[in-house]
């Protein structure tokens, strides 16, 4: 099971992406990553023009939220994300 969770905010425009309070605490006491934002807001528009191009952004998010790199993603079993309130995993990906 991922210990990566991001908690995503839909919007009508876009999302918002965050750690969730328990990846936060774990990655704390772990002493891992030095975060570069502490929520990240993709309007619909960007994320779709960035995947064309690019493919998935969504391990991009979870590096920018964290700090890590896909190795140590990886180590820690991959990610998950999910919307709380609906308390409904929308992507997760597994360490190989």
């Amino acid at each position: 099971m991922p210990e990566i969770i991001v908690d995503v905010g839909r919007q009508m425009d876009g999302a918002t992406f965050r750690l969730s309070p328990k990846t936060r605490l774990m990655l704390a006491a772990r002493n891992l990553g030095k975060p570069f934002a502490t929520s990240v807001f993709v309007t619909t528009d960007t994320k779709e023009a960035f995947e064309r191009k690019h493919g998935s952004m969504l391990t991009h998010i979870v590096m920018m939220l964290t700090g890590l790199t896909e190795d140590q993603i990886a180590e820690l079993g991959g990610f998950r994300f999910v919307a709380p309130a609906e308390r409904e995993v929308l992507f997760e990906s597994h360490a190989a």
